[in-house]
């Protein structure tokens, strides 16, 4: 008997925001589960209102979500969370005076009779780190002591738990070294091999070709373009990008250009 077509992992339907002004307008998309969704478009065309919509920090002014064929109305980034929908944001939400290991678990902080199990604490920590390569990182050390880039890595594990269903990542690789970035990518591969829906924000044409199933393109706030991201080629994003066909030499300066909102 043919049960149908799987239901998506995340449903949009004609969302849309305003603020003086409409700044999204008639987004509907659909993310299915084991699949990267490379999300791209100029400054301001709608990328970060749109994935915090998502996760429950912006509220739509119109228009519907789905979250496995339920309706889906985080009004807080806990409460996306809750359901396994996850944000990392290009500004890292660690608190620098404590531990990796504190900042990891901090809201599931393993205790007894209200006293801290550091133990355990750093045997979960550990663990946690090893999902995205970083075995290397004491759980104890401040993230103060840390450097840019595995403060990100940190902030990224923080996100990489066992019920993420959905996950969203905003410019991840913009202050990781390669090696960094290798660990990430890897963990993305291990992620979709679990089923985990994947949103990738990114200017980047090289990451989003090697890691990408999907592109959806953002242009004044509207949807102009969603394709498959096998064989695209820079000109044509560049083109619903910014409305125009661009020149090739023109592209390569003009393509997946700065970070956006």
């Amino acid at each position: 008997m043919n049960s149908g077509p799987p239901v998506p992992v995340l449903s949009l339907s004609a969302l849309g925001k305003d603020y003086a002004a409409p700044v999204l307008d008639d987004v509907s998309l659909v993310l299915n589960a084991g699949e990267v969704l490379a999300l791209t478009g100029e400054n301001g065309a709608g990328k970060s209102t749109l994935s915090k919509i998502v996760c429950g920090l912006v509220q739509p002014t119109r228009g519907q979500m789905l979250l496995e064929g339920k309706a889906f109305q985080p009004h807080s980034r806990r409460d996306a969370e809750r359901l396994g929908v996850r944000m990392v944001m290009q500004e890292l939400g660690l608190v620098n005076t404590l531990s990796v290991a504190e900042n990891l678990l901090l809201d599931r902080l393993p205790n007894q009779t209200g006293w801290i199990r550091r133990g355990k604490l750093h045997e979960l920590a550990a663990r946690q780190l090893a999902k995205i390569g970083m075995e290397n990182i004491d759980p104890a050390t401040p993230v103060a002591r840390l450097g840019i880039g595995q403060q990100q890595m940190v902030e990224i594990a923080r996100n990489l738990q066992d019920d993420t269903r959905v996950l969203v990542l905003d410019e991840p690789t913009a202050m990781l070294t390669p090696r960094e970035t290798s660990h990430l990518f890897e963990q993305i591969e291990l992620l979709k091999a679990r089923g985990v829906a994947i949103v990738y924000v990114s200017h980047r044409l090289e990451e989003l070709q090697r890691i990408a199933d999907r592109v959806a393109v953002l242009r004044d706030g509207r949807l102009v373009d969603v394709r498959a991201m096998a064989g695209v080629r820079e000109s044509e994003l560049v083109q619903r990008m910014v409305g125009r066909a661009v020149h090739e030499h023109e592209g390569r300066d003009a393509a997946l250009p700065g970070r956006c909102c």
